[in-house]
């Protein structure tokens, strides 16, 4: 089961944990896995690309484990336009869990 952990200082979203394969299908067949990255990288390019916001990704292969996380302090617009970024990508997992709740677990911490 991939586990999404939204990591939170009151009501600000600091960052996204993803960790451990979903479980649906095999490797390169798992369209809960696939749905996970692209929205991660999806996300990703949202946030640096296009509204230039720093952030810091690593991403762990072996353990399956990816992690986006905001800087502390951003001037006001961008922290308005990455919280809406972050937040639409837990709405979207909260919904990909409502599909498959057996591969997907979305959590505040």
């Amino acid at each position: 089961m991939t586990t999404a952990r939204f990591i939170k200082t009151g009501s600000r979203i600091g960052g996204v944990e993803l960790s451990d394969h979903a479980g649906y299908a095999e490797e390169g067949q798992d369209i809960v896995c696939a749905a996970v990255s692209a929205s991660v990288d999806l996300t990703s390019c949202l946030l640096g690309d296009i509204l230039g916001i720093p952030y810091s990704a690593e991403v762990d292969p072996e353990q399956a484990v990816i992690r986006l996380m905001l800087p502390e302090s951003l001037s006001e617009q961008d922290e308005m336009q990455a919280q809406n970024a972050l937040r639409a990508l837990q709405v979207y997992f909260e919904n990909l869990k409502g599909r498959y709740p057996e591969n997907i677990d979305v959590m505040e911490v």
